[in-house]
């Protein structure tokens, strides 16, 4: 940041992407469709009435929203409270709601004023000036914003502070206001964007696979296009579902020790961002479905209805919200067969219900945990109480152990000879999977498995080791004499 020269006695400063890391319009949407969906059926008509009503409507039904958590921008606000210690009066001066921006206010203890939208004046630009001029009268002001539209504001002002994080708007501001002093904003990158898409969480969508796998058509180049069909449509939707549940669980996940540092929580990606990838994503996962069959888009519907139920109410729901995330999983095995041409066995679907429901339930337990250690016993958004802890564990192990007797049960069918000449063969695989889901459940205890089981496989060697084993054993049932 520039040296200043000047000293104003008052200092006005913008909230939305200059005081504050996001931007209060799409927090209060957000918080209003997490608590009324049907909101998103009003806001059209809300719009029509002009954007000031829009905004009033929105905060009426944010009232209850906490902005205790949401993100500041830490060397804006040092440079208010610098100048407020030197004796300037702060003044945040914004285009949102102002019982929004007086919340603000009371959360930076050295802001004495606020400037807001109303229902029928949009506070921006040259109206925000207008309002400035109006509220202090001939005193000089000091003005710190971020954005085109503060440029009308800067005009009116007697000294311009501009918060960047672009070199193009950046140049702008200084080629209008050569004595401009910048503070930098913090700017999202592709790293920030594959994060907040889960990238690496595409991995699950490997279980599209397992029909084709499980039988045994590895030359079926129609099936295997299929399946490569299906594992992209579901990493486009799963994306964007995951974009959705964060946008909705921002004040949950601002709670959380982990979760408040992913890129939409810690306005690290800005909302909008996530706001127009969600439904490009979601578009881009259903027409790459249509090159499969119209059977594989009912799937894929149902797999986003579901998911998008899961993220507005189903996940704060105890035991539906485990039994949900499994069915999830189900769902893309399904997907994968119908997109492949193949059958799935009824039981490869006994086998993953039970075994994802355990994976599930290690999920919740984990979280649960966290709160125990914190002595909480609040969930950040979920029907569970840390008093049920130990219910969740117990679940989830029975049900993980149920997936074992699945698999013991297939070995002793008369469909598995179909497949396998040696069939005797798969019963190593029974104390392997044993072994595993004892172990990961062991871990879980311990605190070593944070938030998602998948995830933490995915980074854990024995995991390797047994998948490795589990291969050769099925190759072993196959082709061994």
């Amino acid at each position: 940041m520039q040296e200043r020269q000047d000293v104003i006695g008052v200092v006005c400063a913008d909230v939305d992407g200059t005081v504050l890391d996001t931007d209060l319009l799409y927090e209060s949407l957000l918080f209003a469709l997490k608590r009324h969906p049907s909101v998103i059926f009003l806001v059209p008509f809300w719009l029509l009435r002009g954007l000031p009503y829009l905004k009033a409507q929105l905060a009426r039904r944010a009232a209850e929203m906490s902005v205790s958590a949401i993100p500041l921008n830490e060397s804006v606000v040092s440079y208010l409270q610098e100048r407020s210690e030197n004796g300037s009066s702060i003044v945040l001066a914004s285009a949102s709601h102002t019982s929004l921006v007086a919340k603000v206010a009371e959360r930076l203890s050295f802001v004495s004023q606020v400037i807001g939208s109303d229902e029928s004046v949009n506070c921006k630009g040259a109206r925000k000036a207008d309002a400035i001029v109006a509220q202090l009268g001939n005193v000089p002001w000091e003005y710190v914003g971020d954005s085109q539209a503060d440029l009308n504001v800067w005009r009116r002002a007697s000294s311009v502070v501009c918060v960047s994080g672009s070199a193009r708007f950046s140049e702008v501001v200084r080629r209008e206001f050569p004595k401009a002093t910048f503070i930098q904003k913090r700017r999202w990158s592709a790293a920030t964007l594959a994060r907040a898409l889960r990238v690496h969480q595409w991995l699950k969508n490997a279980l599209v696979f397992l029909p084709l796998i499980l039988a045994h058509q590895w030359r079926n180049t129609e099936a295997i296009m299929g399946s490569l069909i299906a594992a992209v449509s579901f990493s486009c939707c799963a994306s964007g579902v995951y974009l959705l549940n964060d946008l909705l669980d921002l004040e949950a996940d601002r709670q959380h020790p982990r979760k408040r540092k992913r890129p939409c929580a810690s306005g690290e990606l800005p909302l909008t961002v996530a706001l127009v990838l969600a439904p490009i994503l979601f578009g881009a996962g259903f027409l790459i479905a249509s090159m499969a069959s119209p059977s594989f888009v009912a799937i894929l519907a149902l797999y986003l209805l579901l998911t998008t139920a899961y993220s507005f109410r189903l996940k704060a729901l105890a035991l539906v919200d485990i039994i949900l995330l499994a069915i999830l999983y189900t769902i893309r095995i399904v997907g994968g067969g119908v997109a492949a041409g193949i059958a799935v066995s009824q039981w490869l679907l006994g086998l993953s219900m039970f075994l994802f429901l355990s994976l599930a339930c290690i999920k919740r337990f984990s979280e649960l945990l966290v709160l125990q250690q914190r002595n909480e016993n609040r969930t950040w958004g979920r029907g569970y109480s840390v008093g049920d802890i130990e219910q969740v564990a117990s679940f989830g192990s029975a049900s993980g152990y149920i997936s074992v007797l699945v698999l013991a049960l297939y070995v002793s069918s008369q469909e598995v000879v179909k497949l396998y000449p040696n069939p005797q063969v798969i019963w190593l695989a029974c104390p392997l999977l044993l072994y595993w889901i004892s172990r990961i459940w062991l871990l879980a205890r311990r605190g070593l498995v944070h938030d998602d089981p998948l995830v933490f496989a995915l980074r854990d060697r024995v995991t390797y080791v047994v998948g490795f084993l589990g291969m050769l054993i099925f190759l072993g049932a196959k082709f061994a004499l």
